[in-house]
């Protein structure tokens, strides 16, 4: 038996039964619209509401904001390299402290 088949198999001892729902073309797109608040699959939002749960917005950062906090730690990063090297510049430090504040007050609305 295949590795897959196995996976296959533990999934469907795991969880042996199966509910097929259909939805009208709003009600679907009212289910995906939560399952992208909730940053969650349409299986997963559907088995924890099932169990109960109370589901919140994801708190996942907006793609722009990730990218922005990934492009500052590069410069922070190139920052310390240069303030080792004892070659840092006021300017330098001052223009991160204003990138850094920008991006916590878009962070916070």
């Amino acid at each position: 038996m295949s590795e897959i088949d196995q996976q296959s198999l533990r999934k469907q001892e795991k969880r042996p039964y199966r509910v097929d729902v259909r939805f009208s073309p709003e009600e679907y797109g009212h289910l995906r619209a939560q399952c992208r608040i909730a940053n969650l699959g349409p299986a997963k939002m559907l088995r924890r509401l099932a169990a109960g749960a109370q589901l919140r917005p994801s708190t996942r950062l907006p793609e722009d904001v990730h990218r922005a906090i990934k492009s500052f730690g590069g410069n922070l990063n190139q920052l310390a390299h240069q303030a080792n090297l004892g070659r840092v510049d006021k300017r330098d430090v001052e223009d991160v402290r204003k990138q850094i504040g920008e991006l916590l007050r878009a962070i916070q609305g």
